[in-house]
């Protein structure tokens, strides 16, 4: 018995396997069951998404006698004679090899004949794109108005390339690439089903090389199976797509992101000297660096990284900033048209990986102000936990005395407050030591660059305050800021802005209400008020 490769074996002939279009399944379904079926569709998407496996799906359910949840019984007379490719009620159209005007008059001709065993007759065009404009032309007029017992699906990976014309004829639906999560699911189904044993890890890698499209990914599997019959391990994965695992990307890309040039010719080398092919290298790297910026950003996202992988990947992510990340991957991404058409692939790929781990080198402006960054965090760091920062004197423009750098780190921490209420008592406090002072400062800057205008008025007015560990409280010393902050956003905006300022997610913010607004008056002041004003003064705070 001939061998039947895995996505035709598999191919969905329900609604329930086609797996990562839920928006269009749910629709379509909705239209079979409450029979608001359309004259024409276009299924749009890029290669092994499932757009022909859905167009016969929906042909046979519009036709069948006994539709389940929307999908064909397969069991009634209909179903049993549609399963036929010698049927007449289904005709598929490969417009890539019949893309004349005669082959479109001749199916504008039949559209006339009336099903033979069902309710609609249904014309798959596939590759619809490749159609000449006379062919289109003469598709128009029968594509708007059908017979009613005949449905056009269009299906297509280059939809820009039809007429505007045929577009606006057709009820699009736009299929999309499927995730990486619901490709393991489906290897892991099949696997079972074929009591295949598996490793999970060698299922993921290749739903990654996958690239989201189902047919792509069951023909990796297949030759997978090929080469490893009696069950799939991870390295065997490697072996069969070229592949390389963590620790090759990950010591390649921090080699990369340190400037250790020599690490990423020496890297590099020993996986060309593996046969390995360089566009491949080059799309595992990028796609890594991708995955990288993202938990660097989310933390939580997983990536399909292991407990310990997904560690390391986090620490790695800490240490460096987005814009050097997102410079690598604009040079790896643009590197595989220059793979594709160069005589020495070899030389341009080292060549642009040498250029990314020299990215601390580059003048551009916004690498001046990326390293510049990155120098404060440290700065910044350093201070925070209570290590010295040493300065040095120089007599050259660029020099940075200790004097300037302490007056820019204090100039919003101790802004003099207006002078207190003569009914308020406000306690006397210790003064703030350096480090409070400057973390004010951060929180202060940090206001004003978000726009919370006036959340850093109200607290640039305060000058009792206090830093222990890493919890920074103020004493609120007016009725104003107090009705300010009753308002809980206010209080979550400053602590994170806080958390960001000092690039460290263990500070708190905290509010002490020392004061309670005006304090009640006592008796030996407002006999002394008395005397000033008359008998008649009134304590509005009793």
């Amino acid at each position: 018995m001939a061998h039947i490769s895995l996505y035709r074996k598999y191919r969905p002939s329900t609604w329930d396997k086609v797996i990562g279009q839920n928006h269009i399944v749910t629709t379509l379904i909705n239209q079979i069951k409450t029979d608001t079926v359309g004259h024409a569709y276009l299924f749009t998407g890029t290669r092994g998404t499932g757009k022909t496996s859905s167009a016969k799906i929906f042909a046979r359910a519009v036709n069948c006698l006994n539709p389940e949840n929307g999908s064909p019984c397969g069991k009634c007379a209909v179903c049993q004679g549609l399963i036929s490719n010698n049927n007449v009620d289904i005709i598929e159209m490969d417009a890539a090899s019949n893309n004349g005007v005669d082959e479109i008059r001749d199916l504008r001709e039949s559209v006339h004949f009336q099903p033979s065993i069902g309710k609609y007759r249904v014309f798959i065009i596939d590759e619809v794109h490749m159609l000449s404009i006379s062919a289109f032309n003469a598709l128009l007029k029968t594509l708007e108005e059908p017979p009613k017992h005949v449905i056009f699906i269009l299906a297509t990976t280059e939809v820009h390339k039809l007429p505007q014309t045929i577009l606006s004829r057709c009820m699009r639906f736009d299929f999309r690439l499927v995730s990486q999560d619901e490709l393991v699911e489906l290897l892991k189904n099949i696997f079972d089903a074929e009591n295949y044993p598996y490793e999970v890890e060698a299922l993921e890698q290749i739903a990654v090389h996958g690239q989201g499209s189902v047919r792509d990914t069951l023909s990796l599997a297949d030759m997978c199976l090929s080469y490893a019959p009696n069950g799939l391990k991870y390295q065997d994965v490697l072996e069969v797509l070229g592949a390389s695992d963590f620790d090759t990307l990950y010591t390649l890309a921090k080699a990369i992101l340190e400037s250790d040039t020599a690490t990423v010719i020496q890297k590099t080398e020993e996986v060309y000297a593996k046969g390995k092919g360089l566009t491949t290298l080059n799309r595992e790297l990028a796609e890594f660096f991708r995955n990288l910026i993202t938990i660097k950003n989310i933390p939580a996202w997983k990536c399909g990284f292991t407990q310990n992988e997904h560690k390391e990947v986090v620490a790695l992510g800490s240490q460096h900033d987005n814009y050097q990340i997102a410079r690598i991957m604009d040079i790896l991404a643009t590197s595989e048209t220059n793979l594709r058409y160069t005589a020495q692939p070899r030389i341009v790929f080292e060549a642009l990986l040498v250029k990314a781990s020299e990215l601390k080198t580059e003048s551009s402006n916004e690498a001046l102000a990326s390293r510049v960054n990155e120098l404060e965090k440290m700065i910044r760091r350093a201070a925070l936990n209570g290590a010295p920062v040493a300065y040095t004197q120089s007599s050259t423009p660029q020099a940075v005395s200790k004097a300037k750098i302490e007056a820019t780190i204090s100039k919003f921490a101790t802004k003099e407050s207006q002078e207190a209420p003569v009914f308020e008592e406000t306690p006397a406090t210790a003064e703030p030591d350096e480090r409070a002072k400057m973390v004010v400062g951060l929180l202060l800057t940090a206001l004003r660059e978000a726009d919370q205008t006036m959340l850093y008025r109200a607290l640039s007015r305060q000058n009792s305050y206090m830093l222990q560990d890493k919890v920074l409280s103020f004493n609120i010393t007016d009725n104003a800021t107090k009705a300010l902050f009753e308002n809980a956003d206010n209080i979550a905006t400053c602590e994170r802005l806080l958390k960001e300022a000092t690039d460290d997610a263990e500070y708190t913010f905290k509010l002490e209400n020392t004061s309670a607004g005006a304090r009640k008056l006592t008796d030996d002041k407002l006999k002394k008020l008395a005397d000033v004003f008359g008998t008649k003064l009134i304590d509005r705070n009793n």
